[in-house]
């Protein structure tokens, strides 16, 4: 359980966006690649080096499907099943996964196997995968393909398979596949999208939004004066952690004073934020 929901943090990563100083590797200028480089890490070191054949490991995979194909077993059971398994990429293990997306009629099923191939870096699966992309028409799904591939560093795939389905008949990028097209580094398709977003008139939250995605690929001109009021001007915790990390991308003088301001807040949420914030900014992350 502990190396999945470390393995979900990746996913968040990507929606943070620190220290300004010049020479000095900002990780909230840079999110895909610091998502790139934790899965790297995470892989190494949650992903046991085990033997396939050994009469233990196969108990455990006979064990879990047939846990999975029981009559009586509720939902939440079966993805238990699933979830166990998600510590080796064993090929017996990666076809039982195949064939909960290619049998399996529950969403949720779908959602999860998906998750583990990309997990488990189950690059065997990938001619299944694209296979199976042109067999499906639902936009999520799909999206979910192109992320799965992304954790396994398969870019170019990924946006393949998005490219079939995420443009609009006048041009215009589908919303829904924003986020995985971020993931496969599309960063000038995405970096427009949000310029245009920026041009509509939506209300404040939304603009908020926006303006947070635009700081990600170095948009800081009218994006400060926005992230700075929801931080200063209101009073929701989370949104005020949200402009923290748009600050932290921007990483001016002035930003990095007001998130220095901020480790003495009186909201403890807000104060650690950015306490750790400033720990990552003078830490920062070279290229090894």
């Amino acid at each position: 359980m502990k190396k999945i929901m470390i393995f979900t943090i990746l996913f968040i990563i990507l929606t943070t966006g620190f220290s300004q100083q010049e020479g000095i590797y900002n990780p909230f200028r840079h999110t895909r690649e610091e998502f790139i480089a934790e899965g790297r890490k995470l892989l190494d070191s949650n992903i046991r080096n085990i033997d396939c054949n050994e009469k233990e490991v196969k108990s455990d995979i006979n064990m879990s499907k047939t846990i999975f194909y029981s009559d009586t077993s509720s939902v939440e059971t079966k993805r238990d099943a699933m979830r166990y398994l998600a510590y080796t990429n064993c090929q017996e293990v990666i076809d039982f996964y195949v064939g909960i997306l290619n049998n399996d009629t529950s969403e949720e099923m779908h959602s999860d196997a998906l998750l583990y191939l990309g997990w488990i870096r189950a690059t065997s699966s990938i001619p299944f995968l694209l296979e199976f992309s042109k067999r499906k028409n639902d936009l999520s799904f799909l999206n979910n393909i192109a992320k799965t591939l992304c954790v396994m560093e398969e870019f170019e795939l990924a946006g393949s398979v998005l490219d079939k389905v995420c443009f609009n008949e006048d041009g215009s990028i589908k919303a829904g596949c924003i986020s995985a097209y971020a993931f496969a580094g599309r960063d000038v398709l995405v970096k427009n999208f949000y310029l245009s977003e920026w041009k509509k008139d939506y209300d404040e939250d939304r603009k908020f939004g926006i303006a947070l995605r635009l700081t990600e690929y170095g948009i800081y001109d009218f994006t400060f004066s926005i992230i700075k009021e929801a931080l200063l001007d209101t009073t929701n915790t989370y949104k005020r952690v949200s402009a923290l990390y748009g600050l932290a991308a921007i990483a001016t003088e002035e930003a990095l004073e007001l998130i220095q301001n901020c480790t003495d807040d009186k909201d403890m949420i807000v104060a650690n934020c950015a306490k750790s914030i400033v720990v990552q900014l003078n830490k920062g992350r070279r290229e090894e």
